[in-house]
């Protein structure tokens, strides 16, 4: 039986191997976040890349993509991230019709099992899918209020009837969101049927169809909020 004093040099060993993978994770975040503020790299290839994803449910990490967010098509899902890779397009007027220019958008999203991270269907409930889900991005509508991204088509979760979605935020500042739909739905989902679509526009969210190929499926989305 090993001395009780044994658990001290253990306790302490386990303290500082946290500090230093703390403070390795923090030197990757902020090199990361030195080489976008150059134009070095972009968040589509820092989002995209296999090497990375495992930053992806650090807050500070996703706080660098999102003071780097711009006008600008992005990738959120690698090359080998199993699914359909799908493009997302999409325009934010108010209910007059007038685009919102260079406002912040968030979203986030499942993978192709449902889950919205490595392990697990979900994360911590809800709020912590919101803030940590593997799959997400950041960017700015343009001078139209339009934007577009590429990812993977998510899967509904599983053991479910629910559809696959996109969770959407629309952002005019830190403290102010703008209410409008929270969620992008697939006409072609596997489970959708008449009811879940009448479901989803009742809770004001929105489907779309395919735009696109079967190969390069393409949904387009008319989000009007205020």
């Amino acid at each position: 039986m090993a001395p009780k004093n044994s658990f001290y040099p253990l306790l302490i060993f386990v303290l500082i191997s946290s500090v230093v993978i703390g403070q390795s994770y923090s030197d990757i975040i902020n090199r990361l976040d030195r080489q976008l503020k150059r134009g070095e790299t972009s968040i589509s290839k820092v989002l995209s890349n296999d090497s990375l994803m495992y930053l992806h449910s650090l807050t500070s990490f996703r706080e660098i993509i999102k003071e780097n967010a711009k006008p600008e098509k992005i990738i959120i899902a690698s090359s080998h991230e199993p699914g359909t890779k799908i493009t997302v397009k999409g325009h934010v007027v108010d209910k007059k019709g007038k685009a919102y220019k260079n406002i912040l958008l968030y979203f986030y999203q499942t993978s192709d099992s449902g889950w919205y991270a490595d392990t697990a269907a979900h994360i911590l409930e809800k709020e912590g899918d919101m803030k940590h889900a593997r799959l997400f991005g950041y960017l700015k509508t343009d001078e139209k209020g339009e934007f577009s991204f590429e990812t993977i088509k998510p899967n509904g979760y599983p053991k479910s009837s629910i559809t696959g979605h996109i969770h959407i935020q629309c952002m005019v500042s830190d403290s102010k969101s703008l209410t409008g739909p929270a969620e992008l739905h697939f006409e072609d989902d596997r489970r959708m049927n008449k009811l879940r679509k009448k479901e989803i526009l009742e809770e004001g969210n929105l489907t779309a169809k395919n735009t696109g190929t079967a190969k390069k499926p393409v949904y387009e989305y008319k989000i009007v909020a205020e």
